[in-house]
């Protein structure tokens, strides 16, 4: 994990290496362990190294070849990158310099870092090396010999990257903050993001951010500049639409996801270290279970530990009693975070607790919490989001409109006998006939709270609309559901709040269910009987987890903790301090015009104003009068 920046004059003039050196040096709760710039004439280039890897103990950025080549063009072309390149053997084969020298490391010049392939592969194939990176990556490469900037994102956007055109200054950053750090780059709102953001938690529009002068690149997208053709955004990959996979026999699916995930878990594994976020339930398990093996196997070091957050009395959560019998099981030592006491928008004013876009998060107190216990343990910690996006089941009824009969009604008697799975059978045959229509919205269904001259001017009932009716899909594909739930857009928020960035602690998330070898296999997946109810993971997990855990079904927290909280201790007063940061997008009397608490509160939606409210008071001082320290919401201590 690394901060990355790069300034680039468009008019020739020289780069101010004070001004990259504290643009660099704002990053450094991203990379402490270097902070290093490297400028020439009119372009510049900065970079804070977090070592995460085995290899990165040998990283230095920017980084060109010359110091190993000698050679003139070599040296001519420089990157930096915050990147972690998977499987390594295969790129380094393509590129001849097979085999990679592996650990322990005995010398520093036989150490082929993430870094380096990156830009071995850029001299190799030009832009097309993006076609032969696995992993997650944001880099950017200055290329001398054609005075060209050349920059891409991962596939799925793990990695953030943000530019700025402005003035006469192109500026690129994987932090936003650091590009604000620079004098022509406003604080001016964009107002299109705001509003998205009060009615979808989220951003639509993946090519901007909350602020108007900073852009986002969105996943698995390159960014290139000349000076002849000036800046270009291009997509280099989309998410594959595999054919049904058929093997004859049960066992061949569970051996090749056995092979695969094997490989998503073991190339995250670069660390002696590693902490797990870790539940009762059977995404995060297996992937202890998997790492634990390969280490074993390898005959490879590794100290895991796992991180669970549990409510030990204010709902009936069972948390700790499975995530107990699978640590127990694997032998691995577990922290519990009781999270009790926690309440909504603690401590939110606090820095360590702002993040540079708006995040509907009330308890990120509690997520703070969490990333800071893992931290102390290892920079890298271990995700198992992606499992319930890629598992997500077919009713039969689409399975009709997609597959052929025949293949549907074997899979259904086949899954039934063999594995006792009763598949959804969706709505009925009507579903067939009306699966081109799409459900009518009434437009009163967005937020009524919005300022009505906010609303008008950005036209917010239409984009209700519009965004509604995009998620609202027929079947096109047996797996259309699975491919839903990797939308950009869906994923973008989460992906984000994981970022050291949002997080503000240097620690690295790593998601193995997010490797593309692993995705398209389980997007090819037969929905019956592999994707009902997850029954892949069950089958491989015989004999690894405790059968409580390995057959418990998906179980959704067992309480609403808003309302355990006690909102009807809601603080108007509080509320009304804060309508001056928000009175230009949302009217305050509608927002408090229900009288009974719960009724208005207990949606997420209803939360969005405040979450708004608590971001603008810290990062855009739109007053001088410091917000009283209480929160918005009182405890309840009854």
């Amino acid at each position: 994990m690394s901060g990355i920046v790069g300034i680039i004059h468009l008019n020739g003039e020289t780069v101010d290496p004070s001004l990259l050196s504290r643009m660099t040096d704002f990053m450094s709760f991203r990379g402490p362990d270097a902070q290093q710039i490297w400028h020439e004439g009119n372009i510049g280039l900065g970079h804070t190294l977090l070592r995460t890897t085995w290899e990165a103990e040998y990283e230095q950025q920017p980084f060109t070849l010359d110091r190993f080549t000698n050679t003139p063009d070599d040296q001519q072309v420089w990157i930096v990158a915050d990147a972690r390149i998977d499987d390594r053997e295969t790129l380094a084969e393509k590129l001849g310099i097979f085999p990679l020298p592996s650990p322990p490391f005995t010398s520093e010049s036989k150490v082929i870092t993430d870094v380096e392939l990156i830009l071995r592969a850029y001299l190799h194939w030009g832009d097309d090396c993006v076609q032969h990176l696995l992993g997650d990556f944001a880099f950017a490469i200055w290329d001398a010999r054609h005075q060209r900037l050349f920059c891409a994102r991962d596939q799925f956007g793990v990695k953030p990257f943000y530019y700025s055109q402005v003035g006469n200054c192109l500026l690129i950053s994987n932090t936003m903050n650091c590009l604000r750090q620079h004098p022509q780059v406003s604080s001016e709102l964009n107002d299109r993001a705001i509003g998205d953001f009060l009615m979808f938690e989220t951003n639509y529009d993946l090519n901007t951010t909350t602020f108007a002068d900073i852009q986002r690149l969105p996943a698995a997208h390159i960014l290139t500049w000349t000076s002849e053709r000036g800046l270009m955004i291009g997509k280099y990959w989309t998410l594959p639409l595999p054919k049904l996979i058929r093997y004859d026999r049960d066992r061949d699916y569970l051996e090749h996801f056995q092979e695969l995930i094997g490989k998503a878990v073991g190339d995250r594994l670069r660390l002696e270290k590693i902490s797990s976020f870790f539940s009762g339930g059977l995404d995060s398990t297996t992937i202890a279970a998997t790492a634990l093996a390969l280490a074993k196997q390898r005959s490879q070091p590794l100290s895991l530990q796992a991180f669970t957050v549990v409510y030990d009395n204010i709902i009936p959560d069972r948390e700790r009693e499975y995530a107990d019998l699978a640590a127990n099981a694997l032998g691995i030592p577990i922290d519990y975070q009781v999270s009790d006491d926690y309440y909504p928008y603690q401590n939110s004013i606090e820095p360590q607790f702002q993040t540079p876009e708006p995040l509907h998060h009330p308890f990120h107190t509690s997520s703070y919490e969490s990333f800071n216990r893992a931290s102390l343990y290892s920079r890298v910690v271990l995700n198992g989001q992606g499992s319930d996006e890629a598992f997500t089941p077919t009713k039969v009824t689409e399975m009709f409109q997609t597959m052929p009969w025949r293949d549907v009604l074997s899979d259904v008697g086949s899954s039934g006998f063999v594995y006792g799975v009763r598949p959804n059978w969706g709505s009925g045959l009507l579903a067939f006939v009306r699966r081109g229509q799409q459900p009518h919205l009434d437009e009163n269904d967005c937020p009524n709270w919005l300022a009505p001259n906010f609303a008008k001017r950005l036209n917010l009932k239409d984009r209700w609309q519009q965004i509604m009716q995009m998620e609202k899909k027929s079947p096109t594909e047996p797996r259309y559901r699975a491919y839903e739930g990797f939308e950009p857009q869906l994923m973008a928020s989460f992906l984000a709040s994981n970022d050291p960035e949002f997080v503000g602690l240097p620690i690295e998330t790593r998601f193995p269910f997010f490797d593309l070898r692993l995705v398209n296999y389980l997007l090819a997946l037969p929905p019956l009987p592999w994707c009902v109810d997850k029954m892949l993971l069950r089958n491989i997990m015989k004999g690894v987890l405790p059968d409580r855990v390995r057959l418990r079904p998906k179980t959704p927290l067992a309480g609403d903790i808003l309302l355990a909280k006690g909102l009807q201790q809601i603080d108007r007063a509080a509320v009304l301090q804060m309508s001056d940061r928000i009175e230009n997008y949302i009217d305050i009397d509608r927002l408090l015009a229900v009288r009974d608490p719960v009724e208005m509160w207990n949606t997420w939606q209803h939360l969005l104003p405040i979450s708004l409210a608590y971001w603008l008071n810290r990062y855009l001082d739109l007053t001088k009068s410091a917000i009283d320290r209480s929160p918005i919401y009182l405890p309840n201590t009854s």
